[in-house]
């Protein structure tokens, strides 16, 4: 009697473990729709539809974490008699490199980004509640004050992955101390291009006008371009570090 209730109770607690497992391995499994394949379609492409890649025996992808430092990624699949290791290696090797070739990120972030590898062989390596549940990247605003001095501030944005796709797509700015100063948005009216607008410090300070979405120059951002309320100009640049920004946009 007693070796029977032993046998049930290791029939019971071996189905449970089982179920256990097979919960856990369903939510560590990625998805096609999930955030971050949203953010980077180029990403997902490889890795879902690409015939070559989605058959590869590893595969990695490498972002940034925390979240809001995931706006680049580097994916990486296997080549010859390359091990998981080996290509989980190659994938943070090349997102270090696309970070460290973007310049300084000390103006947006008080947190250090780091490269990580958050999914190999279709399970992700880090909890979900940890993986970015939106697009995120760098923001600097540039604009003329009314003494036409131009003025900047940078921080990081959080926004809708699907800009290009979805008709209305809204966004917030935080500043490098993580405070919420700024909310608005973005309205598709053609592919990667729209109108934008943008509502600063409860209403005090805001601007509008049209942006488009640029791929590779040298890293996937957006820019905005219009006018304050005031009338002056105003520049919205989101995915480029601050220094890369003002270089590149910061003249207005």
């Amino acid at each position: 009697m007693t070796r029977v209730f032993f046998l049930v109770v290791l029939a019971l607690a071996t189905a449970a473990g089982g179920a256990h497992a097979q919960s856990n391995s369903r939510d560590g499994r990625p998805e096609r729709r999930d955030p971050i394949f949203l953010r980077f379609p180029e990403m997902a492409q490889r890795y879902w539809v690409n015939t070559e890649t989605m058959a590869a025996s590893h595969k990695a992808v490498a972002i940034p974490l925390p979240r809001q430092c995931a706006f680049v990624y580097a994916d990486s699949y296997t080549r010859g008699q390359m091990s998981e290791r080996e290509v989980q290696e190659t994938a943070v090797s090349a997102c270090n490199r696309k970070l460290a070739e973007l310049g300084p990120l000390g103006e947006n972030y008080t947190v250090k980004c780091q490269c990580q590898v958050v999914i190999s062989d279709n399970s992700y390596l880090v909890p979900r509640d940890i993986m970015p549940d939106q697009a995120y990247g760098p923001v600097s605003i540039f604009y003329r004050d009314n003494q036409g001095s131009i003025a900047r501030l940078n921080g990081t944005a959080r926004y809708g992955a699907l800009i290009g796709h979805d008709r209305s797509v809204t966004f917030t700015v935080d500043n490098i101390k993580a405070e919420p100063v700024c909310e608005g948005t973005f309205t598709n009216e053609s592919t990667g291009a729209g109108r934008f607008s943008l509502s600063c410090f409860n209403g005090k300070f805001g601007g509008k006008g049209s942006y488009d979405s640029r791929l590779g120059a040298p890293n996937d951002h957006i820019v905005g371009r219009g006018q304050t309320a005031a009338g002056q100009p105003i520049v919205l640049v989101i995915g480029l570090p601050a220094q890369l920004a003002a270089n590149m946009y910061g003249g207005i």
